[in-house]
């Protein structure tokens, strides 16, 4: 491993993201959306970034999740608590959800499968969520997409798990073979 590792620029922007997100908590109302679209937009430009460069790294592969999970729940919580834009069960089922995924993460790790890599129903799921807080930032209706936005959370949970529990069947199999 390259001992600059950590000067990457897309996790540079994962980190940056992941200690700039709490700030939405504390922002003016006017400022709201706007610094959480620059939010929501590194984390598209981070993994491009991360691609392009060929500068994909395991500290990465953790790093721009936690991001993600740490800026879509201050989001969240902003929405739920401070607007009123949102109910309050989505905030608790995407923590759920989020919590689930750390924790099935670190399992696999421990058990030496590695983390799941990005799902295609994790990234719609991530992306409709951030429009949607961007949205009631905005002062928007935003019920059909809060609807969506629960389909993909409960989607991208079950496929999640799919994957993970074929990881780890596939290494206590081959364990029980040797």
């Amino acid at each position: 491993m390259r001992s600059d590792l950590y000067l990457k620029t897309p996790n540079l922007l994962s980190l940056s993201r992941l200690l700039l997100s709490p700030m939405l908590l504390f922002l003016q109302e006017e400022l709201l959306a706007l610094f959480f679209l620059t939010l929501a937009l590194s984390d598209a430009f981070d993994g491009f970034l991360a691609r392009k460069l060929k500068a994909q790294t395991e500290l990465g592969k953790v790093l721009d999740p936690l991001a993600d999970k740490v800026m879509l729940l201050c989001g969240l919580f902003l929405c739920v608590y401070k607007l009123r834009g949102l109910p309050e069960w989505l905030f608790y089922l995407s923590l759920l959800r989020d919590l689930f995924l750390l924790f099935g993460a670190t399992l696999l790790t421990l058990k030496g499968r590695g983390v799941p890599s990005a799902r295609l129903v994790g990234k719609a799921h991530t992306f409709f969520l951030s429009l949607l807080l961007f949205l009631c930032m905005l002062g928007l209706p935003v019920e059909g997409l809060s609807f969506l936005a629960l389909m993909l959370l409960i989607a991208s949970w079950f496929d999640y798990l799919s994957v993970g529990l074929k990881k780890f069947r596939n290494q206590t199999s081959s364990l029980s073979l040797s």
